[in-house]
């Protein structure tokens, strides 16, 4: 599958979901964010490794921003890292804890705008439909390793 796309269809699960805990019950938030927590970790791990990493090593030269691009995705990915650790160390009936998934869905949108709306078309213009091709199955098949029941 074409990187673009497999990460496009991530995009709207995890917009999906958040939209699900946000409407969620008390009692249901923890057993929905105990599903997509995980997915949000490898999500960023498997991008990095087989699209943003590469991309900006091989294309950098000719495409500054991607390589620019790199290192604002390091910083944007810890910042929801940090969201998530601090998610994790609530209780899902809290009002905190709602705060913080509200502003962990802020901070996503904000970061898939960025991606989708500047990075991906550079991306496609540096690298051609086989090369974003081979970075899908590389990211699938990195999904499949870190989270088997996905496949």
């Amino acid at each position: 599958m074409n990187a673009i796309h497999l990460l496009k269809r991530e995009h709207e699960q995890a917009k999906r979901a958040l939209a699900q805990i946000l409407e969620a019950s008390a009692g249901q938030r923890g057993e929905l964010w105990a599903k997509l927590q995980p997915e949000l970790k490898v999500h960023e791990q498997i991008e990095e490794a087989a699209l943003y990493g590469p991309v900006a090593q091989e294309a950098g030269s000719r495409e500054p921003a991607l390589q620019r691009w790199q290192q604002h995705h390091h910083t944007e990915v810890s910042e929801l890292e940090a969201l998530i650790r601090e998610i994790g160390g609530l209780e899902p009936i809290d009002d905190a804890w709602m705060q913080k998934v509200g502003k962990l869905r802020l901070t996503l949108e904000h970061h898939i705008q960025d991606e989708e709306g500047d990075i991906w078309p550079r991306i496609q213009h540096v690298w051609d439909a086989a090369t974003v091709e081979h970075a899908g199955q590389q990211m699938e098949h990195l999904k499949r390793e870190k989270l088997p029941h996905a496949a």
